[in-house]
């Protein structure tokens, strides 16, 4: 009891010390002057009567020792005025006794219990207040709602009771413009806003909590709730966090998921079309290099017939260029993903370049039984480009249709000027192009049909070369097509060069005609008789048929195998032209080459150089006139451009040819 008594008084009454005791003995004092008051109706009968409530209020005034001070001051008071014998403190008879045991058993019991009410109420006050403090300074909204019904009983909306900072500032309203209105009333939106009281309303009906993620406000500002709802009494505590970052960040994480799964699909597409792409590789340049073999043997063989011959010649020569072609695509795909495609531009009569590509390809038409024809309807029609570039858009697109179209078909080429552009149009009545795959004609390595068992060849390149092309000189290019058996139609558009653009380059128009990749008769024909050329090249066979070649031209050759014979041979047989491969084994051209400037004049430190590689980079011909070379070659190089190269450097020598100057000591 003792330490009970000393804990209740630990926990009594937050008032100080002087005012609990001494509002007890004033609470003591009114007691005893209201039983003084009424002595004459009470006696001494029931002396505790008037004490019992003093004792209530001391308690609720001041705690477990307020009580106590009403109880011993209101119990010494009877002891000693009311018991006999009076006005002393000796032991009173035993009747007295147990009254006066009672009443202070009964006045410490409610002095107790009115102390643990205080102490209860403290408590909650405390718990009260903590909970205030956190729910204020907390970063998550906390609302309670109180249900309001109508006259049957149901929920028609929601009162707010208590709104904190946080979850006004996320309403973006103000407090007190909340408490006491209906959520309906208040909250904005208006689907959201029944889906969140319908919840509500569910909560305190069935007394489940719920626990949901919700969107708020409108697309462009959209934000993410958490909420958890539980029922109160007849109302509900709703507790809300933000998650708009975690869900955008949740649905970036899926967008970079989403595009990490296309990105490895169209790797994997990739790598499968690269090793289709590697498969037509092979089977497009093994297919004329198995022609050109096949051939060689036959020639080689005793007794061929002249005419065997002729047609033997002619197919190699075709489909040597044939895999020249492919190898050329081959090189213009890695300049266009490089980016190192570069166009000499010019003023170009676009008809002229035009005509010249279908003329190059009318005989092979004629040969597969095509009609190709021409309708010109904008001559004299310019544009700026290159006139090369544009030819080979041209050419491959009439190649393509000529390749597709069955014999009897035509395949029509169309030229006319629509407002500020030229089209061309290449039109055919072949195979036609599937609806699923239009949209993919243009793509590098794309191809309507890839399989073995495909009756076209070709590494699905040269559509990409064109729409890159076409792209480059400012146009466009489409296609378009009825289905399969229908013919298909590609349409390139060119802008027209205007006097804007003409005085702005200060272009020329460029000459008629384009080169279309066939010897000039007039380079076969021209003679350079008297002229020296060593021949510089690691491959017997490639450097015989370059000697074969020059002897043609009426040129005195001398082959060299390696940069040490060359800068022997350059002494011994006193060439006016050096004629170098650049890929050789030990040391290359390029060190031929510095070697050779490195010489005095009259030894051949000056003399003209054409580079020669299978390496047709525009960076390894930049390279190649950077070490001290005239000219540039790329393999296969052909009589017409070896001439072409020899004609021009022999204007360019001196003292003219070599012929007749003596030979050093021991040369050849």
């Amino acid at each position: 009891m003792a330490s009970r008594l000393r804990l209740a008084s630990v926990t009594s009454s937050k008032r100080s010390a002087p005012a609990r005791y001494g509002g007890a003995l004033l609470i003591a004092g009114c007691a005893i002057a209201l039983r003084l008051s009424f002595h004459w109706l009470l006696g001494d009968e029931a002396p505790f009567i008037l004490y019992f409530p003093a004792v209530v209020a001391g308690a609720w005034f001041g705690g477990l020792d307020g009580g106590l001070v009403v109880t011993a001051v209101c119990s010494a008071f009877v002891w000693y005025f009311s018991f006999t014998p009076h006005r002393t403190f000796l032991p009173p008879p035993l009747h007295s006794t147990v009254q006066l045991g009672t009443f202070v058993a009964s006045s410490v019991m409610c002095s107790l219990l009115a102390e643990n009410l205080h102490r209860a109420r403290r408590l909650a006050a405390r718990s009260a207040e903590r909970l205030r403090i956190a729910q204020d300074h907390s970063l998550d909204g906390f609302v309670t709602l109180w249900a309001v019904r109508d006259a049957p009983g149901r929920i028609v909306d929601f009162r707010w009771e208590y709104v904190n900072p946080a979850a006004a500032r996320m309403l973006e309203r103000a407090s007190e413009s909340l408490l006491g209105k209906g959520i309906l009333h208040t909250l904005p939106g208006d689907s959201a806003k029944h889906e969140v009281f319908e919840r509500c309303a569910r909560v305190v009906e069935t007394g489940e909590a719920v626990d949901i993620e919700l969107p708020w406000g409108e697309a462009d500002s959209r934000r993410w709730f958490r909420i958890m709802i539980v029922k109160l009494h007849d109302g509900i505590a709703v507790h809300f966090s933000d998650i708009t970052r975690r869900k955008r960040a949740e649905e970036e994480r899926a967008a970079l998921f989403a595009s990490e799964r296309r990105a490895r699909s169209q790797a994997e597409e990739a790598n499968r079309l690269k090793d289709e792409f590697l498969a037509t590789v092979s089977h497009e340049l093994r297919t004329p290099l198995n022609a050109i073999l096949g051939w060689s043997h036959l020639l080689q063989a005793n007794g061929a017939a002249a005419e065997q011959r002729a047609r033997g010649l002619a197919a190699i020569e075709r489909n040597a260029r044939s895999q020249a072609r492919l190898i050329e695509d081959i090189l213009d795909v890695s300049r266009i993903i490089s980016g190192k495609v570069r166009l000499e531009r010019q003023l170009v009569d676009l008809d002229t370049v035009i005509g010249a590509a279908v003329e190059s390809l009318r005989p092979a038409a004629d040969a597969k039984g095509v009609a190709l024809e021409l309708a010109v309807a904008a001559r004299g029609a310019r544009v700026v480009g290159d006139a090369t570039r544009l030819q080979q858009v041209c050419w491959n697109l009439v190649s393509n249709a000529v390749k597709f179209t069955p014999a009897g078909g035509v395949v029509g080429v169309s030229i006319a000027q629509r407002g500020a552009d030229l089209h061309v149009e290449v039109s055919d009545t072949g195979q036609g192009i599937r609806p699923e795959f239009l949209p993919f004609v243009f793509d590098r390595f794309s191809q309507a049909d890839s399989s073995t068992t495909r009756r076209h060849g070709g590494l699905g390149l040269g559509l990409a070369i064109v729409r890159h092309l076409v792209e480059l000189h400012g146009g466009s290019v489409s296609a378009r097509s009825e289905g399969e058996g229908k013919g298909a139609t590609f349409e390139v558009a060119l802008p027209v060069a205007g006097p804007a653009q003409l005085e702005r380059h200060g272009l020329i128009q460029a000459r008629d005609g384009a080169d279309t990749g066939c010897a000039s008769p007039r380079a076969l024909e021209r003679r350079l008789d008297g002229l020296r050329v060593l021949v510089v090249d690691d491959e017997a066979d490639a450097g015989e048929v370059a000697g074969a070649m020059l002897r043609e031209l009426g040129v005195e050759p001398r082959v060299a195998r390696s940069a040490k014979e060359a800068l022997r041979a350059l002494v011994e047989f006193r060439p006016d032209i050096l004629v170098s491969d650049l890929g050789m084994p030990l040391e290359d051209g390029f060190s031929l080459m510095h070697k050779v400037r490195a010489l005095p004049p009259d030894a051949g430190g000056g003399i003209p150089a054409v580079a020669v590689t299978a390496y047709a980079r525009s960076e390894d011909r930049q390279r190649a006139l950077a070490a001290g070379f005239q000219a540039y070659l790329a393999k296969p190089i052909s009589a017409a451009d070896l001439a072409d190269v020899m004609s021009d450097l022999a204007v360019q020598l001196p003292s003219g040819p070599a012929r007749g100057r003596p030979l050093a000591p021991g040369g050849a």
